[in-house]
């Protein structure tokens, strides 16, 4: 069998150099861009977003004014032109469950049994709905940090088993199962 020639080799690596320059150099969409346009059975031009990008990539939500509020999560959208996303109550309520969630780890990380039985109160209080199913994870490892043996050893291995989607397994597994207490 015959070995390419250096030529054949030169061609294809200038080929592959040329196509990824015109991949690189590429012209992008444009950006949306708000229009007023009469809106149906009124004569008081609202504005309308008229954009190449497909329907769903485009902001749908305007501010009182008519100006269009930046979505959420959205890096790649041209922002010129546009107001910041708001903070809702809800997003204030979701800061303050993680703020929450993060002391709770904290007080874990040391430790303390006792501020994790604290902060998990105050945590079974404010959110009682407990979305992520964390409240019995935190009361589970704070028993292991008090009193480690059987008893919470085999109450851990059940969660362990039984919580697959947890995020607290692997503090379960490291504060229960794994310690050495």
């Amino acid at each position: 069998m015959e070995m390419p020639s250096r030529r054949y080799w030169k061609v294809a690596l200038a080929s592959l150099v040329l196509g990824a320059a015109a991949w690189w150099l590429r012209p992008l969409p444009a950006p949306p861009q708000a229009v007023l346009e009469p809106a149906e059975g009124s004569a008081q031009a609202a504005p309308v977003l008229v954009s190449p990008l497909p329907r769903e990539t485009v902001p749908a939500q305007f501010t009182s004014e008519g100006v269009p509020i930046r979505p959420a999560g959205s890096a790649q959208v041209e922002a010129r032109g546009m107001v910041p996303h708001p903070l809702t109550p809800q997003h204030q309520r979701i800061f303050r469950e993680n703020n929450l969630i993060g002391d709770l780890n904290g007080a874990m990380d040391v430790k303390d049994a006792a501020g994790l039985r604290a902060l998990l109160t105050q945590y079974r209080e404010e959110f009682p709905e407990d979305a992520h199913v964390l409240q019995d994870g935190y009361a589970l490892i704070a028993d292991c940090l008090e009193r480690p043996g059987p008893e919470t050893r085999a109450a851990a291995q059940r969660y362990y088993d039984e919580q697959l989607d947890s995020g607290l397994r692997r503090h379960i597994r490291r504060h229960c199962l794994e310690a050495t207490n």
